[in-house]
């Protein structure tokens, strides 16, 4: 009967968390921000550029090529759907290496009565600082028996100019082309979540990223509260329990807690769990599956 009771309103706050799985929190954190962004710090002379080889891309980190991981998603206890998280292959991009991070998410079987939904997300980083080089999402979701609202998005980062040129395509529609200013260095949702899981984490010391989302540039504040033992299907991890809080300037952006929990004792220090509050209850995210990569 529980299930019953779920509408297509909580079905749109639900489902943002899980299209965009890792850092579904972006959806949180979009939801809560303020009309303004963070000052655009664009440097005159930036950063000189040093090219890695292809076989040294995933060298220094602990996620390889080939990394697989499946997350259970549930709201209030209740399964809403899987998310897929792949590390693949070194793409050259612009004459140079990078990192590639994607994600697939789509509804579990009993929760399309009621939404159906599937996306996939891929992320181009450079491995020299992460900073997100392309993005593309697709979006293809709706109520069953009605019209679906089918999306896709390019984003090309532009970090020398500090500009993001976003692509819009949707069924029917004019392509629409935007630009949105950029913080140098800046990561997206996904990628900010690997970069995390390179660090080393100490009690009483809070580590901050840049990140680009939904428009807006931020600083991700991660604070690390607690070393625990998580229990998932995945199996039972040492983690660090970080306690993450988004920033425009000075100013905490988002409404409702998020807490993320990193694994500190296996090689690979994968991202065992997740958990959002919105308006509507509490998300988890959970580790259903992992295989490592090997290259």
């Amino acid at each position: 009967m529980r299930h019953c009771l779920l509408s297509v309103p909580v079905a749109r706050s639900v489902y943002p968390v899980l299209a965009a799985s890792f850092l579904g929190l972006s959806s949180l954190w979009a939801a809560a921000a303020r009309a303004e962004d963070i000052a655009v710090d664009c440097p005159k002379s930036p950063p000189k550029v040093v090219e890695i080889p292809r076989a040294d891309v995933y060298k220094a980190t602990p996620f390889k090529a080939g990394e697989a991981s499946k997350y259970e998603v549930s709201w209030t206890g209740a399964k809403v759907g899987y998310a897929t998280i792949d590390v693949r292959a070194p793409l050259l991009h612009n004459g140079l290496w990078h990192r590639v991070f994607h994600v697939e998410a789509s509804t579990g079987d009993w929760f399309k009565m009621i939404f159906v939904a599937k996306e996939k997300m891929e992320a181009i980083s450079r491995p020299w600082d992460f900073g997100i080089a392309q993005f593309f999402m697709e979006q293809n979701e709706g109520k069953i028996l009605s019209s679906p609202f089918v999306q896709k998005k390019w984003l090309e980062f532009d970090h020398p100019h500090c500009v993001v040129h976003e692509r819009i395509e949707v069924p029917g529609k004019p392509e629409e082309h935007l630009d949105h200013p950029l913080s140098y260095g800046a990561i997206d949702a996904l990628g900010v979540v690997f970069n995390l899981r390179t660090r080393q984490f100490k009690l009483g010391q809070k580590e901050r990223a840049p990140v680009y989302t939904s428009e807006k540039n931020w600083w991700l504040e991660a604070e690390p509260i607690a070393f625990e033992p998580v229990t998932v299907a995945a199996g039972t991890f040492d983690t660090v329990k970080l306690k993450l809080q988004t920033f425009i300037g000075k100013d905490l952006q988002q409404k409702g807690d998020v807490w993320a929990w990193i694994a500190t004792k296996t090689p690979q220090r994968q991202l065992v769990q997740v958990q959002g509050e919105i308006k509507l209850g509490s998300v988890w995210i959970k580790l259903d599956q992992y295989s490592a990569g090997t290259y």
